[in-house]
C-alpha cells in the first residue's frame, strides 16, 4: 500500500512539472508574436507619434537605451530614446529596406564627442619631482626687454634688498631680540644659540619659506647650502687674511658646535637619499636644534665634566689651551728668566684683553645709539644718507626703536613689525634674482648658491672682520658655525613642517641635479677645515686663510658644473641606477 502511494506520489508531482512547463512555453510563444508584429512604414516627414497604439504600446518595453548592431555599412552609434514622439524622419529620402519584416524604432543621432586635448607634460629626470611653476607677479618688462639691459633694474633691486635687510636687522630685529633675552633671562650661551643665530639668520629663513610656498623651488635650500660653505670658507678665510695677527683657537667651542654641525649634516644627507622629505624627518632636525640649545645651557657644566675626564687620562694631552712655554731642562730653577718672560706675556695678554674690552664697549655704544633721521655733516655721509633713506624712512616710521628708553616697551611691535618686514623685502629680492636668472639662464637654486647666499652673508662677514681684527678668533668660528647650525635645523625644516601641515603631512619633493652633491662637498669641506686647524696647531694664519679662499670657489665651481651636468655627481648616478 505504501508504495503504490509513493508512486501515486511521484507520478502527480511530475505531471504537475510537465503542465508548468507546457504553460511558460505558450506563454512565451503567444508574447513573442505579439511584439514581432510588422508596422507600417511612417512616410517621409511623418511623426511618429501618429502612429497606432500598439506602436505606443512598445514605449515601456525599449525605454532603457541601448546600442544597435553594427551592420556592414559604417554607421555612427545611436541610441534607444524614451518616447516616439521626439523623433523626426530624416529630410533626405533612404533606399527601401530589402528586409520587410525589419522594426523601425525611435533612434537619436549622437554626435561623438571630441577627444580631450592631451597636456604634454615635461617628464622630470628619475628620482626628481616634476616643476611647478613660481607664483611670482606678472613683470612689467618682457624677457626681451630684460634682455636688452632693462635687467639691471632688477639687479639693482636685488642688490637693494641685500642692503635692506641688513639694516632692518641689524638696526631693529637684533636690539628686539636683545630685549626678550633680557626680559626672559636667558644666559648667554643660549641667547646666542637661538636669538642672536635667529636675528642673523632671518633672511635665510625666510627665503626658504618663500622657496617652499611660492617660488616652489630649491632657491631656499641652496642659498642656506651656499651660505654654510660661505660662512665656514670665505668669512673664516677672509678673516684670517685681514686679521692683525695669527688668530688663536679654544677647543671646547669648535669642538662642540662641530660635533652638532657633523651629526646634522649627517641626518640631512640621509634624508636628501630619496630626494623627498616626510614631515617626522622635519621633526627629527628641529629636535636636534633643541638638544643644541639645551647643551648650550648647561654648557659650562660640561665642559668642567668633560675636561675633568680627560686630564684623569695621561695618554690624551690637550696642549690647545696652555701658552706656549719655551723647553726648559728638567732640574733647572724655573724662576729666573722664565717668570719674567712669562709675566711680560701676562702683560701683553692682559693689556691685548683690555683693548678689546675697550673696543667691545665702543661697539656697543655705537649699537646701543638709536636711529636718527639727522642731516650728517659730510658730504660722503650725505650722499649715504640719501641712498639709504627709501629705506630707512619707512623703517622709522612704522617700527619702534627699542634702543630708545622710551619705546623699549613695544618690543613686541618691533619684533613683529621687523618679522613683515624682513618677509617684504626677502619676497622681493628672491623675485627680483628669479627675473636675473631667467634673463640670463641661471637656474633659481644657483642664484641661491651663490648670489643669494653672499648678498644675505656680507653684514655676517663684515662683523666676522672687524671682530677677527680684533683678535678674536674663537668669536669668529663659534658664530659662524653656529649660524650654519640654526639655519640646518630651522631654517630647512620648519618651512618643510609646515608644508607638510598644511598639505595633510605630505611629503615635500625635493629636486635637484647637483644639491646632493652639494651638501656632501659641504660635509668634506667640514672635515679640511677640521683637519686644517688640528694641523696648524689651533691656529688659524694667512697661509690658511688664502687656501680656505680658493677653496670656496673650487666648491662654486663644482656646484654649478654638477647642476648643468657637466660633471656627472657619481652619488646622483648611483641613485638612479
Amino acid at each position: 500500500m505504501n508504495c503504490a502511494k509513493k508512486k501515486q506520489r511521484h507520478l502527480s508531482r511530475v505531471l504537475f512539472l510537465l503542465s508548468g512547463v507546457f504553460l511558460c512555453t505558450l506563454y512565451q510563444l503567444t508574447t513573442s508574436a505579439r511584439l514581432y508584429q510588422p508596422l507600417p512604414m511612417p512616410q517621409i516627414g511623418e511623426d511618429f507619434g501618429e502612429t497606432t497604439g500598439e506602436t505606443q504600446g512598445l514605449e515601456e518595453p525599449l525605454s532603457a537605451t541601448h546600442e544597435l548592431e553594427h551592420t556592414d555599412q559604417t554607421t555612427p552609434k545611436m541610441q534607444v530614446s524614451g518616447t516616439t514622439s521626439d523623433f523626426k524622419a530624416s529630410t533626405t529620402e533612404s533606399p527601401p529596406s530589402p528586409t520587410t519584416n525589419r522594426t523601425l524604432v525611435q533612434c537619436i543621432y549622437v554626435a561623438p564627442t571630441p577627444a580631450p586635448p592631451v597636456t604634454t607634460i615635461t617628464p622630470a629626470s628619475p628620482g626628481e619631482a616634476p616643476h611647478i611653476k613660481g607664483e611670482y607677479p606678472e613683470d612689467l618688462f618682457s624677457i626681451e626687454d630684460r634682455r636688452r639691459g632693462w635687467v639691471i633694474l632688477h639687479i639693482f633691486g636685488m642688490m637693494y634688498m641685500f642692503i635692506s635687510l641688513a639694516i632692518v636687522c641689524d638696526e631693529f630685529f637684533v636690539p628686539a631680540l636683545g630685549v626678550i633675552k633680557d626680559k626672559l633671562a636667558i644666559s648667554d650661551n643660549v641667547a646666542g644659540a637661538t636669538f642672536m643665530a635667529a636675528g642673523r639668520s632671518a633672511p635665510k629663513l625666510f627665503t626658504s619659506l618663500i622657496g617652499a610656498f611660492i617660488a616652489h623651488s630649491n632657491v631656499g635650500i641652496g642659498t642656506i647650502v651656499g651660505s654654510a660653505v660661505f660662512n665656514i670658507l670665505f668669512v673664516i678665510g677672509m678673516c684670517a687674511l685681514f686679521s692683525r695677527e695669527v688668530l688663536h683657537l679654544t677647543w671646547w667651542p669648535l669642538f662642540r658646535d662641530v660635533s652638532f654641525y657633523i651629526l646634522d649634516l649627517i641626518l640631512l644627507i640621509i634624508f636628501f637619499l630619496d630626494n623627498v622629505i616626510m614631515w617626522w624627518e622635519s621633526m627629527m632636525l628641529v629636535t636636534s636644534y633643541t638638544l643644541y640649545v639645551i647643551f648650550m645651557k648647561f654648557n659650562v657644566q660640561i665642559e668642567q665634566a668633560f675636561k675633568t675626564q680627560l686630564y684623569k687620562h695621561k695618554n690624551i694631552v690637550v696642549a690647545v689651551e696652555e701658552p706656549e712655554k719655551e723647553d726648559v731642562p728638567a732640574g733647572e730653577d724655573q724662576s729666573g728668566d722664565s717668570e719674567d718672560a712669562v709675566s711680560d706675556k701676562g702683560r701683553n695678554h692682559s693689556g691685548k684683553n683690555e683693548d678689546a674690552d675697550d673696543n667691545r664697549e665702543k661697539e656697543e655704544e655705537r649699537k646701543d645709539k638709536p636711529l636718527s633721521l639727522e642731516w650728517p655733516d659730510t658730504r660722503r655721509k650725505q650722499a649715504t644718507y640719501l641712498f639709504l633713506l627709501p629705506i630707512i624712512f619707512p623703517l622709522w616710521l612704522t617700527v619702534p626703536d627699542v634702543r630708545n628708553q622710551k619705546s623699549k616697551r613695544f618690543f613686541a611691535v618691533t619684533f613683529l613689525g621687523s618679522i613683515l618686514w624682513i618677509a617684504v623685502f626677502s619676497y622681493l629680492m628672491v623675485w627680483w634674482a628669479h627675473q636675473v636668472g631667467e634673463t640670463i639662464g641661471i637656474t633659481e637654486q644657483i642664484m641661491g648658491l651663490t648670489i643669494l647666499a653672499v648678498g644675505t652673508s656680507i653684514p655676517d662677514l663684515i662683523t666676522s672682520v672687524i671682530v677677527a681684527r680684533k683678535g678674536l678668533g674663537d668669536m669668529v668660528v663659534s658664530s659662524s658655525v653656529g649660524r650654519n647650525i640654526f639655519e640646518i635645523t630651522v631654517g630647512l625644516p620648519v618651512p618643510w613642517l609646515l608644508y607638510s601641515s598644511i598639505h595633510g603631512l605630505a611629503p615635500v619633493a625635493v629636486r635637484s641635479n647637483g644639491l646632493f652633491c652639494a651638501m656632501v662637498l659641504l660635509f668634506v669641506v667640514l672635515f679640511f677645515f677640521i683637519i686644517s686647524i688640528v694641523c696648524c696647531m689651533w691656529k688659524i694664519n694667512k697661509v690658511l686663510g688664502l687656501n680656505m679662499f680658493l677653496l670656496y670657489f673650487v666648491f662654486v665651481a663644482l656646484s654649478i658644473m654638477m647642476q648643468y651636468e657637466i660633471i656627472i655627481c657619481p652619488v646622483s648616478v648611483s641613485k638612479r641606477a
